[in-house]
């Protein structure tokens, strides 16, 4: 389901972790409120091993502290797979009560 969302999680030479997104979905990533709901949830789900985000049109790229890259991937791929199959099940109950409501 995650492939639906999202093309690749991987790490870069640096360490840092990319986030590359699926093309349909770029001009909700470059809207000012998505950017700052990526922060935080970032913020949120990797505490104090978070140190920055960049993102551009179609990516995210997250440093995290130093011998923290693949715990901290491992953290954003969960909390990535709990969201959008939140948003799924959501999507799916407001279509059975639009449903049943004809």
């Amino acid at each position: 389901m995650l492939e639906m969302f999202i093309k690749s999680i991987k790490l870069d030479d640096a360490g840092r972790i990319v986030i590359v997104i699926q093309d349909h979905l770029s001009e909700y990533f470059v809207k000012e409120d998505s950017k700052k709901m990526l922060k935080d949830m970032a913020v949120k789900t990797l505490g104090d091993d978070f140190i920055k985000l960049e993102m551009s049109k179609v990516s995210a790229r997250v440093t995290v502290r130093e011998g923290q890259s693949e715990a901290c991937k491992a953290r954003i791929q969960e909390e990535l797979t709990k969201g959008i199959e939140t948003a799924m099940q959501f999507m799916s109950q407001m279509q059975d009560d639009k449903e049943s409501a004809e």
